[in-house]
């Protein structure tokens, strides 16, 4: 248990903070504005489901996929690191950010009956930023507890995710789009930190 933890908290921390679904609130209510409690809890099932699926599915394929096109495990970590470190960088805005999903697919998913596989699912909550940050964790260390903890991660992740978009309304209510924006910028600055971590373990990693 002990092993386990760190292992979990950290992989935890990677994946909350990339998946962000506190940034999701706002798109969510958008995009469900005409549909009933019960349609959106629906959706929300299954896009949950469907992303688990996605993430989980990229974690067990990532390493074989690497091995196929002969790149190491210390490539991974640094280029992967710096990919997270974009995107930790884009949520605190110190550079420009690009919309979540474009214009289109937001439009898409409002027009739509069923929003739950595309777009809520992918690529809101397993994208391809996530579905990287879950190959990268897969490839960082040789251990027991890795997958259990990434599947855990993911499982934690989606539940909490599905709590907050099931009760969009009331957050939207109470801390609005400006404390929406400041928590997103919190996870972004986790998000930088474990993205540095990521770069120094691929460093190190060079034989």
């Amino acid at each position: 248990m002990r092993a386990f933890l760190p292992i979990w908290i950290s992989t935890l921390g990677v994946i909350f903070a990339i998946v962000d679904p506190f940034g999701y609130v706002p798109i969510f209510l958008t995009m469900t504005a005409k549909d009933s409690d019960e349609q959106k809890r629906k959706m929300l099932k299954k896009a949950c489901g469907t992303a688990f699926l996605v993430l989980t599915s990229s974690a067990f394929l990532g390493n074989a996929v690497l091995r196929f096109f002969g790149i190491s495990i210390p490539a991974l970590q640094i280029s992967g690191g710096l990919i997270l470190l974009v995107i930790a960088f884009e949520m605190v805005k110190v550079i420009p950010t690009p919309e979540k999903i474009t214009a289109n697919e937001e439009s898409e998913g409002r027009n739509k009956e069923d929003i739950s596989i595309i777009p809520l699912a992918i690529p809101m909550l397993s994208g391809p930023a996530s579905i990287a940050s879950v190959v990268v964790l897969s490839a960082k260390e040789d251990s027991l507890f890795l997958y259990p903890a990434i599947i855990l991660s993911i499982l934690v992740t989606l539940g909490f995710t599905y709590l907050i978009l099931r009760s969009a309304s009331r957050i939207f209510e109470r801390v609005g789009l400006t404390g929406l924006n400041v928590m997103t910028r919190v996870m972004g600055l986790l998000l930088s930190a474990m993205a540095v971590q990521f770069v120094i373990d691929g460093y190190l990693g060079i034989k």
